[in-house]
């Protein structure tokens, strides 16, 4: 009992070190929507039966197991959960492994820079502590500008690994894909409420680029279903989110 108490005592949820307390773990996955628990649950089966069916193999089950992840922590965002830091770092790891074996280079990159653009900096921001604190900006003036630039250059560099410094099979769709994320990511680190336009672009994107590469051969067809799923959560964000409703 005494051992109980003092590690209530010792959780701070605005420390870091919160990651490593499964009290923290419990509070980060309550509280949230019913829509997005619905949506959760239902997800996860789904893509437990369509990303495992036939496809008992390593890339099989990393894709579904990074699918499941991956729309976790969409779904934490969306509900205004830091826990979105720590899900989203080991689907983005999982995610590198796939986009490599495919050959889809800028989701490579994209992935790596959700790691250390979005992950890292929300486990150690004390404003993702609670969804209570979260107070999403209007992009007005100057900070349209520089997502503008943003873009461009986040297009280039991911076009250019896929043509110059590498072959990808479908370059413009993999540049394009990863460069809507990017920009999605910087404006989402940032409380920007207009990166869930970017995340809407990117989830219609990604499903583009799974679904052609699942076409193309690869037992992928689960991170298609991920992304349609990715899409019904930015309609739920867009619809009821504290990021466009205060009293959500």
């Amino acid at each position: 009992m005494q051992s109980t108490q003092d590690t209530d005592l010792r959780y701070n949820p605005q420390s870091p070190m919160r990651v490593f307390n499964l009290h923290w773990y419990k509070d980060q996955m309550s509280g949230w929507m019913t829509s997005s628990y619905i949506l959760l649950a239902c997800g996860t089966l789904f893509l437990l039966a369509t990303g495992l069916y036939h496809n008992f193999n390593a890339l099989g089950i990393t894709s579904t197991i990074a699918g499941i992840i991956g729309f976790t922590c969409t779904l934490s965002i969306t509900n205004g959960k830091p826990i979105n830091g720590v899900l989203g770092f080991v689907s983005a790891l999982m995610l590198i492994y796939v986009a490599s074996i495919t050959g889809n280079y800028s989701d490579v990159v994209m992935q790596t820079a959700y790691i250390f653009l979005l992950d890292i900096p929300v486990v150690l921001n004390k404003n993702w502590n609670s969804s209570e604190g979260l107070s999403p900006r209007l992009l007005t003036g100057k900070y349209i500008g520089q997502t503008v630039v943003t873009f461009i250059i986040f297009w280039v560099i991911t076009y250019g690994l896929d043509t110059v410094i590498l072959t990808s099979p479908r370059p413009v769709i993999d540049s394009l894909s990863a460069t809507i994320g990017l920009t999605g990511a910087v404006l989402t680190v940032r409380r920007f409420r207009s990166s869930y336009y970017f995340w809407f672009a990117q989830s219609i994107m990604s499903i583009t680029l799974w679904s052609v590469t699942a076409i193309a051969g690869h037992p992928v067809w689960v991170l298609f279903f991920t992304y349609c799923l990715y899409l019904l959560n930015d309609i739920i964000a867009l619809a009821s989110s504290k990021w466009f409703h205060d009293r959500a």
